[in-house]
C-alpha cells in the first residue's frame, strides 16, 4: 500500500497530542497520587488565620498532608525545650510562625530539613535568610512586614499625635526592631514614642492601667506585631476603647477587637502565599531559590464602633474594610 502523506500527517499529531496528553496527565498525579506529606507546624501562640490559609491552599492544590502542631502557646522559655523534641527528620516540611520560633527552629534544622516560615516581619535584619531574593538555605517563606512608615503617615491622617504609647518586648527581636524604627520616624513626623516595657502579662497590664487610668497621658497608642502582645488583643483592644484612647494597629486582629485603626495584611492570604512556597519546591525550584513573599497592597482596616465612640471624622478619599 502506498504511503498517504496526510495519513502519516495525522498519526504524528496524534502520536505528539497524545505525549502531551499523557504528560500533563503524569504530573497531576505527581500531586494527586503523593504520598501524605508530613508536615510540622511549629507555632507560637496557636493557629491563626495563616494557617488556616496554608492547609486549605494545600488542600485545593490537591496535596494529602498530615499535621502535627507543636505549640509554644506563648511560653518563650518552654518553646527550646518543645523544640528539642521534635524529631525534625520525620517530616517532609517544618513550617515555622513568627520571628522567634522560625530562629530557633533554623538553627536546630541546620538546613536538614526544609523549612517554611510566615508572619516574620524582618526576616534578613533577624538572620532567617541570607537575602530577601536568595534565602542561602534551605528556607523560605512570607513575611507580614507592612512598612512602618506607611502606617504612621496613614494614621497621620485620621488623627493627630505628639505622645504615642508603644507596647514592647525586649524579648523579640522583631519587637526591639519595631521600636528603634519608631523612634526615628517620631522625629522625622515630631512625636514622642512613650516605649512600654511589656513582655509579661502582668506588665502589660499594668502598663494598661496606667493608660485607662490616665496615670500615663498619650494622644495614641501603636499596637505592633508581636506574638505575645497580638495575643492578648481583645484585653488590649476593649480596654482601649473603653478608655476612648485613640490607637493604631499592626495586625487586622486588634481591629477587629476594637483598636482605631490599622494599615495591614490579610493573614489568611499570606497562608496561602506559604501553601505556594512548599508547592513550587514540589515542582522542582530550590527553597533557597525562591524569594521571600510578601503582600503586595496592604488594605486600611478601622473599626467603626470605636471610631465613633471616639468621634473621628474619616476623610471619604480613604479606601477602608470596616469592623464593628
Amino acid at each position: 500500500m502506498k504511503n498517504n502523506p496526510f495519513f502519516s500527517l495525522l498519526l504524528l499529531i496524534t502520536l505528539f497530542l497524545s505525549n502531551i496528553y499523557s504528560s500533563s496527565i503524569s504530573k497531576v498525579k505527581s500531586i494527586n497520587n503523593i504520598d501524605s506529606l508530613n508536615v510540622a507546624l511549629i507555632l507560637w501562640r496557636g493557629e491563626t488565620k495563616a494557617e488556616i490559609g496554608f492547609k486549605q491552599k494545600l488542600k485545593d492544590l490537591g496535596y494529602k498532608v498530615k499535621y502535627t502542631t507543636y505549640d509554644a502557646q506563648n511560653k518563650r522559655f518552654e518553646f527550646p525545650t518543645i523544640l528539642r523534641k521534635v524529631k525534625f527528620e520525620n517530616f517532609d516540611y517544618i513550617y515555622t510562625f513568627g520571628t522567634s520560633a522560625s530562629q530557633m527552629t533554623k538553627h536546630l534544622l541546620n538546613n536538614k530539613v526544609p523549612q517554611i516560615f510566615n508572619i516574620v516581619s524582618s526576616p534578613q535584619e533577624t538572620n532567617i535568610v541570607k537575602y530577601m531574593n536568595a534565602t542561602g538555605g534551605n528556607i523560605s517563606g512570607v513575611s507580614n512586614k507592612v512598612s512602618l512608615e506607611v502606617q504612621i503617615q496613614t494614621a497621620l491622617q485620621i488623627i493627630k499625635f505628639k505622645r504615642l504609647a508603644l507596647f514592647f518586648n525586649p524579648r523579640e527581636a522583631n519587637s526591639m526592631i519595631i521600636r528603634s524604627k519608631l523612634i526615628l520616624l517620631g522625629q522625622k513626623y515630631q512625636f514622642e514614642v512613650v516605649s512600654l516595657r511589656s513582655p509579661t502579662l502582668t506588665m502589660l497590664q499594668s502598663n494598661l492601667d496606667q493608660l485607662v487610668k490616665k496615670q500615663l497621658k498619650v494622644d495614641a497608642v501603636y499596637l505592633p506585631a508581636d506574638s505575645f502582645i497580638v495575643s492578648n488583643a481583645k484585653l488590649i483592644g476593649q480596654e482601649l476603647r473603653a478608655a476612648k484612647l485613640k490607637s493604631i494597629a499592626a495586625i487586622k486582629e486588634y481591629v477587629e477587637y476594637g483598636a482605631l485603626i490599622g494599615t495591614v495584611v490579610d493573614y489568611s492570604n499570606l497562608g496561602k502565599m506559604a501553601a505556594m512556597i512548599l508547592h513550587d519546591h514540589q515542582n522542582g525550584t530550590k527553597l533557597e531559590n525562591i524569594p521571600v513573599q510578601m503582600q503586595k497592597k496592604p488594605s486600611i482596616v478601622l473599626n467603626k464602633t470605636t471610631c465613633d465612640l471616639l468621634d473621628v471624622k474619616i476623610d471619604q478619599k480613604i479606601m477602608f474594610q470596616t469592623f464593628k
